[in-house]
């Protein structure tokens, strides 16, 4: 699998389909187990977010994610022969955070297919890649210390010190600012109040992230499991979409479609969300590469009944159409098949 195909699946939840093996893992929750008392050495670049979380939370520090690929990308090679990998940099930075690199050469994969360990956490990384929206290389993420995204950092051949690279840290620092009042918010107050915190935070963050905040998404639906807030159906909407992109990862289309089902049947869900949880629904099923045009329809009607007046309704009314269109096809090829045969052979009956 080279970067480029990587790159790509990063791009679009559909993409996962064709390039993630198909090993199937259980993932029954989001929340991350760790265990806080191992020892990590966090002086060097570490080669796995589980590790750098770990040394984190002990120092109470922020990490840097690196995505990189050595073999295809000089610019990664440049950033590191210059400055990145020199002791200098490593014992000014690493006082400060905590640096991981996850790295997608060709020649790791190729050295993968003897390696069980070395494939498991290249797949694991690919999941990463896809989790934190990474398009291009390198690319480099700050993060909480939990592995939550506060913000992009942007490097080129002008990075040459310490000072350079804190400098474009520096650059993000209102955004830095806003995320980490509203991350603190997340401790204060009520369970309500808490929820609303997480629903500030969710506001803040790029969507193509949302996926990495889902250990508090199913905060929200342990915090208010009576919806006074009335956001527990936005929740179960952003947990719906991180189980399908778990079961994408996972080589599972039927899974992706499962699990908006299931949000849909949530009684919390407004109109309009159980429109959309079926209407996902029909979409992933449409995609999965054997559409059953039948069970299609009767997720795409139904998220038409969900909120017949919304302002969406019209757009998918004209989608049932076309899915009745096209399941007339078979028959409609049937009838002119017939008539060839006829036509060919003896004259039809009057």
């Amino acid at each position: 699998m080279n970067m480029k195909k990587m790159l790509m699946f990063a791009a679009a939840l559909g993409a996962a389909l064709s390039f993630v093996a198909c090993k199937k893992t259980a993932r029954p929750s989001f929340a991350p187990h760790l265990d806080l008392s191992k020892t990590v050495d966090a002086t060097h670049w570490l080669d796995n977010l589980d590790d750098a979380k770990i040394a984190a939370q002990q120092a109470d520090k922020k990490i840097i994610l690196f995505f990189s690929a050595d073999d295809q990308d000089q610019l990664s090679v440049i950033l590191k022969e210059n400055l990145l990998n020199k002791d200098e940099f490593l014992a000014d930075i690493t006082g400060d955070y905590v640096l991981v690199n996850l790295d997608f050469s060709n020649s790791r994969y190729e050295q993968a297919q003897e390696d069980e360990a070395l494939s498991a956490a290249l797949e694991e990384n690919m999941k990463l890649a896809t989790v934190y929206g990474v398009q291009m290389s390198p690319m480099f993420f700050l993060l909480t210390k939990e592995g939550y995204p506060i913000t992009a950092l942007f490097y080129d051949t002008t990075l040459q010190t310490a000072d350079d690279f804190r400098n474009e840290i520096a650059q993000n620092a209102e955004a830095i600012a806003d995320f980490d009042a509203a991350y603190a918010a997340l401790d204060a107050g009520s369970d309500e109040d808490k929820v609303r915190a997480i629903d500030a935070l969710y506001e803040i963050a790029d969507p193509r992230q949302t996926y990495a905040f889902a250990p508090l998404a199913e905060q929200v639906l342990a915090l208010d499991p009576k919806n006074k807030t009335g956001l527990l159906g936005k929740y179960v909407l952003a947990l719906a979409d991180a189980r399908a992109t778990n079961a994408a990862l996972d080589n599972d289309p039927q899974g992706m479609v499962a699990a908006f089902v299931d949000a849909a049947k949530n009684k919390f869900l407004s109109p309009e969300e159980k429109q959309q949880a079926y209407y996902y629904a029909g979409y992933f099923l449409a995609g999965s590469g054997d559409p059953d045009y039948a069970q299609i329809k009767k997720y795409v009607q139904a998220s038409y009944d969900a909120a017949p007046d919304s302002d969406r309704a019209p757009q998918i009314a004209l989608l049932l159409q076309a899915i009745d269109d096209r399941m007339s096809e078979p028959a409609q090829d049937e009838s002119e098949a017939d008539t060839t045969e006829t036509d060919s052979g003896a004259p039809a009956a009057e």
